[in-house]
C-alpha cells in the first residue's frame, strides 16, 4: 500500500451550528439552507465563491447534493454526497482536504441538515436499507436499531461486556452535552436512568439510541493562507482513514476499519489522530442522547 500523504496546507474553519428542534415543519433543505448563508456570513464569502460542496442528510430526499445546487443556486466544480450518518463530518472533512490539496476547489462547504416531522422517522426506517427489508423486517423489527441489537449481543458474548459497560458512554455524552449552548438533552443522566430505561430493541435500551430532531451543521475547508487572509481562526487536519466493511469475511461485524489500516499501513503522517477541536463538527447525532 503506497504511503498516505499528510494534509499539510489544509485549514478547517466557520464551524456553524444551526440550533436545533425537536420537531419542526421546515423542510431539510430550509435547514441546510440556513446552515450554508450563516457559513458564508462568518467567513466572509459570497455564496458563488464556494465552489466545492459536501452535504449529508438522510431527509433531502427524492434530491441529493446535485439538486441541492439549483435550489441555492451555486455552480461548485467538486460535489459530494455523503449518507453516513454520524460517520458524514469525517468522511466529508476528508474528501474535502484532498480535493483542496489537489486544487478542485478552493471553498468547500461541508453541512449536514436534517428535518424532523412527526412522522420523518418511521419513513425513514421503513426504507433504512434493503437489507433492514428484506432479512429483518421478515422478523418483526426493522430499521438501525434492529441490526445494532444484534452486532451488539455478538459483541457481549464475545467479550463479556455488560449494559454498565455501555452506561459509561451514554452517562459520559449526555455530560459532555449538557455543556454545549445548542444541545436538546440538558437533564442529568445516571446510570439508573440508563439501566432502567424501556427497551427498545433488546441488548439495545432507549439511551443507547439517538433522538431524532432537526437542525444543522456546517464547517469550511480550504487552504490555509486562504483562512489567513480572510482572518479566520482555523485547525489542520493531522490525519484521517476511510475504509468500508473492512473484514468482510466476519459473518458479524465486530471490528473496526482502523484495525486493519494499521495493521498494513504503519504510522500515518504526522501522527495516529484525527484533528482536535474545541468544536462539534458535522453528525447526524445530534442530540448527544
Amino acid at each position: 500500500m503506497a504511503d498516505r500523504k499528510s494534509y499539510d496546507g489544509v485549514a478547517v474553519c466557520a464551524p456553524v451550528t444551526i440550533p436545533y428542534r425537536r420537531f419542526s415543519t421546515n423542510s431539510a433543505h430550509w435547514w441546510i439552507g440556513r446552515a450554508l448563508r450563516e457559513l458564508t456570513r462568518q467567513a466572509g464569502l459570497r455564496p458563488k465563491d464556494l465552489d466545492g460542496l459536501s452535504v449529508s442528510s438522510f431527509t433531502i430526499g427524492p434530491d441529493t447534493a446535485i439538486g441541492l445546487t439549483q435550489h441555492f443556486g451555486l455552480a461548485p466544480r467538486w460535489l459530494d454526497h455523503v449518507p453516513l450518518g454520524g460517520a458524514s463530518g469525517v468522511v466529508a472533512l476528508r474528501r474535502a482536504a484532498r480535493a483542496v490539496q489537489a486544487g478542485d476547489a478552493d471553498f468547500v462547504a461541508c453541512v449536514a441538515g436534517d428535518t424532523n416531522h412527526v412522522d420523518s422517522f418511521r419513513k425513514t426506517l421503513s426504507t433504512f436499507s434493503r437489507f433492514a427489508q428484506d432479512a429483518v423486517y421478515p422478523y418483526a423489527s426493522g430499521g438501525a436499531n434492529a441490526s445494532f441489537a444484534l452486532i451488539t449481543r455478538n459483541y457481549m458474548n464475545a467479550y463479556g461486556a455488560r449494559r454498565e459497560d455501555f452506561a459509561k458512554i451514554c452517562v459520559a455524552q449526555r455530560d459532555n452535552a449538557i455543556g454545549f449552548p445548542y444541545a436538546l438533552m440538558k437533564a442529568k443522566l445516571t446510570l439508573d436512568d440508563y439501566m432502567s430505561a424501556r427497551a427498545v430493541c433488546d441488548p439495545i435500551h432507549l439511551y443507547d439510541c439517538v433522538m431524532p430532531c432537526a437542525g444543522a451543521e456546517a464547517f469550511l475547508v480550504c487552504r490555509e493562507e486562504a483562512a489567513r487572509s480572510l482572518g479566520l481562526a482555523r485547525v489542520r487536519v493531522l490525519s484521517t482513514i476511510e475504509r468500508h466493511n473492512a473484514f468482510a469475511d466476519d459473518p458479524i461485524q465486530i471490528r473496526g476499519g482502523w484495525a486493519r489500516t494499521l495493521r498494513s499501513s504503519g504510522p500515518w503522517p504526522g501522527s495516529a489522530r484525527l484533528t482536535s477541536t474545541s468544536w462539534k463538527l458535522m453528525t447526524t447525532t445530534r442530540s448527544s442522547r
